[in-house]
């Protein structure tokens, strides 16, 4: 049975869900109380799940996005605390890999290609191209060629690599969208 405290909370909620059409927002809140209900019949203290449902304004709002966002075919909330997870890890992961990615794959890439084209530059007679290994260690101008392709092979090995590293954290991203958002699994899937 549940409580005052308990309607209170489902009350608030209610108030905070005004904004949803009335079939929305009553079954979102009696879906919250039969999470209520259901966690009190299995033992489980009240006073705990409202506490790991948090503030009704914030769940509130997390439905409101949901709904904002087309997600309807959220069917849990589990399904809304997934959807709020992935958007919590994987886009403010993506905002640190992607670009980081992005730059080295298409920076080293170009790198690359100036670099053979410098070694072509040199070895056919472009004498202010410098090709050194180190300080005071100036490769000759006949192995230019050799040297500009080793380095450029390994300046674009690394653009690749990075370039393949984006691919796949995309498609995982991609993935992830696919099986956090089960109402859109048809129309993308």
């Amino acid at each position: 049975m549940i409580s005052r405290y308990g309607k209170e909370y489902l009350e608030k909620l209610n108030r905070y869900l005004e904004k949803l059409p009335e079939d929305e927002r009553m079954d979102a809140v009696m879906e919250i109380e039969s999470h209520i209900a259901e966690g009190i019949a299995n033992g489980v203290p009240e006073a705990v799940i409202l506490s790991r449902l948090g503030d009704p304004r914030k769940l509130a709002k997390a439905y409101r996005s949901v709904r904002l966002n087309g997600l309807k075919g959220m069917k849990s909330l589990k399904d809304v605390f997934a959807v709020i997870g992935f958007y919590c890890t994987a886009g403010l992961l993506s905002v640190m890999i992607v670009p980081v990615l992005a730059t080295v794959a298409y920076g080293f890439g170009f790198c690359a290609v100036l670099i053979v084209i410098a070694g072509i530059l040199r070895t056919f007679g472009a004498a202010w191209i410098n090709m050194s290994i180190g300080p005071g260690m100036e490769i000759a101008t006949e192995y230019s060629m050799i040297y500009a392709l080793v380095v450029g092979g390994i300046v674009g090995g690394i653009a690749f690599a990075s370039w393949l590293g984006l691919k796949k954290y995309l498609a995982f991203l991609s993935e992830r969208y696919r099986r956090v958002l089960p109402g859109k699994q048809a129309v993308h899937g």
